[in-house]
């Protein structure tokens, strides 16, 4: 490893260890190796020469969830996310990244209509797996072990997506853009579509973003950054010449992709950059745009107390920790929900889906999605709300190995029920 910037950045660290005490993997990992401070040392080793075994440093540096706590706590700002990413990037030009990602990152999250191909793919092979799966203990959309992996609930995949379900013409073209993402696409079109209707109900006309690219994040968190930097590049060009008045994401870490990490691909220098300056200033979550809009002042007062604080809120790291876009979340259920949105017990602890975290080391983001689960139940709530898709696919897959009772939503179902209730 012989990068400057990334000198620069790690040399900030003190090696005080406040990392150590907020680290979402350390009370599993138990070493230093695992916290920010121990991988920082790695990299130094590594530049200066004393470490040249790169396939461990790559083995340290994936070994992260990447939720920005150690970054958040650090005294001295160091950016760990930053320096994370970096390093993976620059050892996956070394030494490579497995076949697997090369092929999902490169081949298929860069085009829509390989996408979309996938995902027909996958539902077709859900649909040919024996069916009659228990329902009543949450199993109903669970792949059999052999399959799913080490007990892995997979979502059911719908046969059309939520772009496919808009008409010829529909929401082709407005002053607000949605941009909906993979997963509310193509996994769960219910988000996408009552994402849609809420934004609609401001009154402004609205476009939804289609033919993209994937936001580019799972590939940059994984070191392919040939092909988030296409992903960024092909979005940044529509985006900015569809000149939208707003850009609402339902998805916090599609957000953040847009709003902060887009600048490592596209930095100032860049042709690019501009219009990459223009799309993360119109950049906005979508539980600002509701409160900014007026779409709340819609809302018909909320039912009779009859579920008090059953509901509660999910921070995403990406979204409350990184961006601070907590409040904005809570207010929106408040006066979604009324009463029955109360404060969830260990709301802010990270989920431990961490993008290919969770398919590289399925058993440890097991433990600590279940312990977050059930710390929830323990506390009353029986609906955990968020706005992030890998949080949803995260804490859904945890609500049916801890209690398949709990339901998990994102915030626009619970807006749209509200809104649309008759």
């Amino acid at each position: 490893m012989r990068d400057a910037d990334l000198k620069a950045l790690t040399g900030l660290c003190a090696k005080c260890g406040t990392c150590r005490t907020v680290c979402t993997l350390y009370p599993e990992r138990k070493a230093e190796i695992a916290v920010a401070r121990g991988k920082i040392a790695l990299i130094d080793a590594a530049m200066s020469g004393e470490d040249n075994d790169a396939d461990a440093v790559q083995e340290a540096l994936t070994d992260c969830l990447l939720c920005g706590r150690c970054e958040r706590a650090c005294p001295n700002q160091v950016l760990v996310e930053e320096i994370v990413m970096k390093g993976r990037a620059d050892l996956a030009e070394e030494v490579g990244i497995p076949a697997w990602k090369r092929v999902l990152f490169g081949k298929v999250m860069t085009s829509p209509a390989a996408t979309g191909i996938a995902r027909k793919a996958a539902a077709a092979g859900q649909r040919l797996l024996p069916g009659k799966i228990p329902t009543a203990s949450g199993l109903h959309y669970r792949f059999p072990d052999g399959l799913g992996g080490e007990g892995r609930t997979v979502p059911k995949l719908p046969a059309k997506g939520f772009l496919e379900s808009l008409g010829k013409g529909e929401a082709a073209t407005g002053e607000v853009m949605l941009f909906v993402g993979c997963v509310f696409d193509h996994v769960f079109p219910e988000v996408g579509r009552a994402s849609y209707e809420t934004v609609k109900a401001s009154g402004r006309s609205v476009a939804v973003f289609r033919d993209a690219a994937c936001c580019g994040l799972p590939a940059m968190v994984s070191g392919d950054r040939r092909s988030a930097t296409e992903c960024a590049e092909a979005n940044v060009r529509r985006l900015r010449a569809a000149e939208p008045g707003a850009i609402v994401f339902p998805c916090g870490s599609c957000l953040l992709m847009f709003k902060r990490n887009v600048f490592s691909l596209i930095p100032k220098g860049d042709p690019l950059y501009d219009d990459a300056v223009f799309v993360a200033n119109h950049a906005v979550d979508y539980a600002s745009f509701l409160l900014s809009s007026g779409v709340l002042d819609r809302l018909p007062e909320p039912s009779p107390v009859e579920k008090v604080g059953e509901i509660g809120y999910h921070d995403p790291c990406h979204l409350s920790g990184t961006l601070g876009k907590g409040p904005e979340a809570r207010e929106v259920l408040s006066r979604a929900v009324g009463p029955a949105f109360a404060e969830m017990a260990g709301a802010d602890l990270c989920c431990a889906y961490g993008g290919t975290f969770n398919m590289r080391d399925y058993s440890t983001s097991a433990r600590i999605g279940e312990n977050k689960v059930t710390a929830a139940v323990r506390g009353g709530t029986k609906v955990i709300s968020t706005a992030c898709s890998g949080c949803a696919l995260q804490m859904r897959d945890m609500a049916a190995r801890t209690d398949p009772s709990v339901r998990v939503v994102h915030i626009a179902e619970l807006v749209h029920q509200a809104l649309f209730r008759k």
